[in-house]
């Protein structure tokens, strides 16, 4: 059962009603996001912080250090929200100030997020409207000072680039479409996942950097050689013109994250989905794509060499922008590599439900433990049927004529790498071949009796020949 609750005098107050107070807690059996005037954390409700905070998670308010910014004419201003209101049924906190003559809106709301739809994410927005009688630039951000378990230094991986240590600056379409802060990077005990609002709403600058200089400007100056150290996170939505009555809505996420983990090797296999399953897209003739991220460290004692990752992908999935698979030629000890997959779906007229396998292998370890993952594909009326393949019967043909398949267990799959249940049909075909010959039943070995007869025969016919000659004269 979801649960919500407001701290103060206003949590005797039924859990029902919606409760105006200048402090706040949101809380369900997944997260707690608590606030107070104009700070904000969060908590994993079975474990640690996922948003820095002074003080422990059954504490009354947010003694913290994550907080929205509004920028107004390159003027930067912490806005504070005295009325905070409790919405229990839609697992909302609103709180409402005014920064320079806008309105200003901010909105914390429990939500689903994208992998399994789990009440796990926190959705913050700003809401700037200009009810002023000139027009103003206006722009945001989002600051949040990233902490997981008891780590303040908590290390990100981001998609598309893995793991990374320095400070990094995204801009425009080179922003990820998600991150992970980890309390350990090697063996984590709480995730943090933060995405990022697409289209319209998308940010113009991510910044993965220090807690410390991460303020002012808008725009922090950031030194890509600089170690990250104590972690945070800018989302920044640069100042556009806002005209009277015209509003703007800054949005981004956060909450718990997952990552699947196949071990039982020296090289690890992890992974973890950025968006849950495909959705018709608004044309209503195609889906919106899916993406994955996959990874693989070494965690071992020596260096590994012929590594990769490859996905097989069922009939009617493509991996959009790149092969299927993805090589390296060595992995040092330690060492990490990661991928990110784009997959597309063909329209199909029936709903599908179709499983995307995720495959690493060394030359050291050979093929590990794979990651299995669903998606359904909605029906779309009027596509044109999706042919799965049939199972081809094992062939007798001669052993000359039956080639195995010739994929190395040294080298990263590519995309056009047969599934394995195709190797297991090549193998089968061997083998059959292999007990032809061992029955017995070559041709060439059962042509002998017949050429014996043959033989005979004409002896005799020479024989009598000989004696009519002989004794006809």
């Amino acid at each position: 059962m979801k649960k919500v609750a407001a701290i103060g005098a206003a949590a005797a107050l039924a859990a029902t009603a919606v409760i105006s107070v200048s402090a706040a807690r949101l809380e369900n059996e997944n997260i707690i996001v608590r606030t107070s005037t104009n700070r904000m954390d969060m908590f994993s409700a079975k474990g640690g912080n996922l948003l820095y905070s002074f003080i422990s998670r059954n504490g009354d308010t947010a003694d913290a250090t994550s907080r929205p910014y509004v920028s107004v004419n390159e003027s930067m201003s912490v806005p504070d929200f005295y009325d905070d209101v409790v919405d229990p049924a839609n697992l909302t906190l609103t709180g409402t100030s005014k920064v320079y003559g806008i309105d200003v809106v901010r909105t914390i709301r429990i939500i689903g997020n994208n992998t399994n739809g789990a009440m796990d994410t926190a959705e913050f927005s700003l809401t700037l409207t200009n009810n002023t009688d000139t027009s103003k630039n206006v722009g945001g951000k989002f600051f949040l000072d990233t902490m997981v378990e008891g780590n303040d230094h908590a290390p990100f991986r981001v998609a598309g680039v893995g793991a990374i240590s320095t400070k990094t600056q995204f801009e425009g379409d080179a922003i990820p479409a998600s991150f992970q802060a980890f309390d350990s990077l090697q063996s984590p005990k709480t995730i943090g996942t933060g995405t990022f609002a697409a289209g319209a709403g998308k940010p113009d600058v991510v910044q993965f950097r220090n807690f410390g200089d991460s303020n002012y400007p808008l725009v922090p100056e950031i030194d890509t050689s600089e170690e990250i150290g104590d972690s945070a996170v800018n989302v920044i939505w640069l100042e556009r013109e806002l005209a009277p009555g015209e509003t703007r809505v800054l949005t981004t996420y956060y909450g718990l994250g997952y990552i699947d983990v196949s071990e039982g090797s020296e090289l690890k296999l992890g992974a973890t989905k950025i968006d849950g399953s495909f959705t018709i897209s608004e044309d209503g003739n195609s889906y919106n794509p899916v993406r994955l991220t996959s990874y693989v460290s070494n965690t071992g004692n020596s260096e590994l060499s012929g590594v990769g990752m490859y996905l097989d992908l069922p009939e009617g999935v493509t991996v959009t922008g790149s092969s299927s698979g993805v090589a390296y030629p060595s992995l040092k000890v330690g060492e990490e590599k990661q991928q990110t997959w784009t997959l597309e779906a063909a329209p199909s007229p029936v709903e599908r439900t179709v499983t995307v396998t995720i495959n690493a292998q060394s030359t050291e370890t050979g093929k590990g433990e794979p990651i299995i993952y669903t998606y359904v594909i909605p029906a779309i009326n009027g596509a044109e049927p999706i042919v799965e393949p049939t199972t081809a019967e094992p062939t007798t043909a001669e052993p000359t004529t039956a080639e195995p398949t010739t994929v190395e267990a040294t080298t990263a799959a590519p995309a056009t790498v047969q599934p394995t249940t195709a190797a297991t049909k090549d193998e089968a075909t061997k083998s059959e071949a292999t007990k032809s010959e061992a029955n017995g039943t070559v041709k060439t070995g059962e042509a002998f009796p017949a050429i014996a007869v043959l033989i005979t025969l004409v002896a005799g016919v020479g024989a009598v020949y000989f004696y009519r000659r002989k004794y006809s004269n």
